[in-house]
């Protein structure tokens, strides 16, 4: 593998790949996306990959990996993005890795980790998202030192066999989402106050005691209580509106056939049209194109009755799938924004967000 040193992208993600992962791996140094979650792969990681120092993103996600997190993963000093979850990883979290001074992503739910949660990854300032449910810490809580986690936005520790006190995490201002639920943590519920900013927090299942206070997280909990009755009809209904959205969309494209060269000649002369959403971009044809290599068909992951999907890389290596409408598929410029519309205002945790759209020259693509 000496002779691909020049190699910066290896991308084999959602394949059935199986065996091990090679330790000749650690020669293509100049490696930066090394992406082979979606596979089959088995066996232990090699201390190898620790020779990658130039990694930006690792994904071993959606595999059957076994064996620890080896420490030498410590040395890809430049890496951003572990994804190591759902895989079968077991023993204690290497402290080293809080050498990552540049990580963000930590990814590591649904393994067999056991040990303690190291109080040194505190130092990870770079931290946003720290994920590792459905793990099992028996017997250790979470260390006071995550206090000092000051860009962590998402906490999420849920069923993890963690015991002790709940810490205060009132002095990290980002933090958005928060899920303790079904653990064994016991006391009183914190008094200090969240971030404003915070938007999910689950503390359910656990052995927490005494009166919820009227300051702190209280206003979290009473709003998530008040509509836990109606979460349900709320899923129910968007999944209703969607799939009524579609059936009308299916109903316009079924009816529109019979019209193709009228429709041709309206993608010819019609204008670019803007929404603005937040959260939701509108994006170039020119910055879809260059993601997806022109829509080259080995990009192409899917297709419909409404078009083609893609997967693609964007400039900041954000990865994305693209839903294109074939020409004569095309809805009206009023249907097409009120999807877009829609789809901005479904937010739920197993559920893909929209990220923006395309209407440059007549076309009609989704971010997701």
């Amino acid at each position: 593998m000496r002779s691909y040193s020049s190699i910066s992208t290896r991308d084999f993600m959602w394949n059935n790949l199986t065996g091990t992962i090679p330790k000749e791996i650690g020669h293509i140094t100049s490696l930066r996306l090394l992406l082979l979650n979606g596979n089959k792969l088995s066996g232990s990681l090699p201390d190898e990959l620790g020779d990658l120092t130039n990694m930006n993103r690792l994904q071993l996600d959606e595999n059957q990996l076994s064996g620890s997190v080896p420490e030498s993963l410590a040395n890809m000093i430049n890496v951003r993005h572990l994804h190591m979850n759902n895989n079968s990883f077991t023993g204690q979290l290497p402290s080293k890795l809080s050498n990552l001074s540049n990580l963000m992503h930590l990814l590591l739910d649904n393994n067999n980790l056991s040990g303690y949660l190291p109080p040194e990854f505190s130092k990870l300032h770079s931290l946003e998202i720290l994920q590792l449910d459905n793990n099992n810490f028996s017997g250790n809580g979470i260390p006071s030192t995550y206090e000092n986690l000051p860009r962590l936005v998402k906490l999420s520790l849920r069923n993890c066999s963690l015991e002790g006190a709940i810490p205060d995490l009132n002095s990290i201002p980002s933090l958005k989402y928060l899920d303790l639920s079904w653990n064994q943590f016991t006391g009183s519920i914190p008094s200090n106050n969240l971030s404003t900013n915070m938007t999910t927090v689950d503390l359910s299942h656990n052995k927490l005691n005494g009166s919820i206070p009227r300051g702190g997280i209280y206003p979290y909990l009473q709003r998530l209580k008040r509509k836990t009755s109606i979460i349900a009809a709320i899923i129910i209904g968007a999944v209703a509106a969607v799939l009524a959205i579609t059936a009308i969309t299916m109903l316009l494209i079924f009816r529109r056939n019979s019209k193709y060269m009228h429709l041709i000649s309206r993608k010819r002369t019609s204008s670019n049209v803007c929404i603005k959403i937040d959260g939701v971009k509108a994006f170039t044809l020119k910055e879809l194109t260059h993601a997806t290599n022109k829509f080259d068909i080995s990009t192409k992951v899917g297709e419909g009755g409404y078009g083609n999907v893609y997967k693609g890389i964007l400039s900041d290596e954000t990865f994305v799938v693209v839903k294109r409408a074939r020409e004569n598929s095309l809805q009206g410029q009023k249907e097409f924004l009120t999807e877009i519309e829609l789809l901005s205002r479904l937010r739920h945790r197993n559920l893909v967000s929209l990220l923006g759209y395309c209407s440059e020259e007549g076309e009609q693509v989704n971010n997701l």
